[in-house]
């Protein structure tokens, strides 16, 4: 870049004003960029006084009906409860020695590999 002559900087510089686009062609650009106010702050389309919901336009909004009647017929078992009722294990923690009753499902492996929440945090 150092060996550069003024004319062949001239005619980069040409080649670059060439590039660019016109002053008619960045006036029609930036009419189709979109603003840049945040979309929460730009006003909403009214039609006559309620707000268009662009949703209830579109195929999906009707699937989910369909889905409820093919649940019903495939459904074997009614809905599971969302507590499941569970009977509490005794046991004892592997480090300190502390003795809780816990949720088996807590139990990943055995009762004899158990560690309580305060061994659990410390580390080591």
């Amino acid at each position: 870049m150092d060996n550069l002559t003024p004319e062949q900087i001239h005619q980069m510089i040409s080649m670059l004003k060439n590039m660019l686009p016109d002053q008619n062609q960045e006036e029609t650009n930036q009419s189709n960029v979109v603003s840049d106010t945040p979309i929460k702050n730009r006003p909403s389309k009214k039609i006559s006084g309620t707000y268009l919901n662009k949703f209830d336009q579109m195929m999906e909004a009707k699937l989910h009906k369909e889905d409820t009647e093919i649940d019903k017929a495939l459904a074997v078992y009614g809905p599971t409860p969302r507590q499941r009722k569970f009977e509490p294990v005794k046991v004892i923690c592997r480090l300190c020695g502390k003795s809780e009753m816990v949720n088996p499902a807590v139990l990943s492996e055995s009762k004899d590999r158990y560690k309580c929440n305060t061994c659990s945090r410390s580390p080591g």
